[in-house]
């Protein structure tokens, strides 16, 4: 499997307060095995998405945007960083994507 980075890493700030920074659907999958918090719908559909852009199968932004949906199921708060390590907003709010 390759690696395909995400155009803009997302920054989640984890149930226990600390924040971890997702640059594509590998670290994303790797998360969602082996800590994620709750399974439920869209815990499921991202982990579908993140395999599948890491087979080619789909893309890494469609992953990406499953990953935003299961932090939202999972009341993790998270926004856009930068590639520099900076984050992109410096509010405390959630970036949410509409469907």
């Amino acid at each position: 499997m390759k690696e395909i980075p995400w155009r803009v890493p997302l920054s989640v700030r984890l149930q226990n307060g600390i924040e971890r920074r997702f640059c594509g659907p590998y670290d994303a999958l790797d998360f969602l095995e082996h800590e994620w918090p709750n399974h439920g719908r869209r815990f499921h559909r991202a982990v579908r998405d993140c395999r599948a852009a890491l087979s080619s199968l789909q893309t890494a932004e469609v992953a990406r945007r499953s990953f935003i949906d299961a932090c939202i199921e999972a009341s993790m708060p998270f926004e856009e960083a930068r590639r520099d390590h900076t984050p992109a907003l410096t509010k405390s709010t959630s970036v949410r994507w509409r469907h």
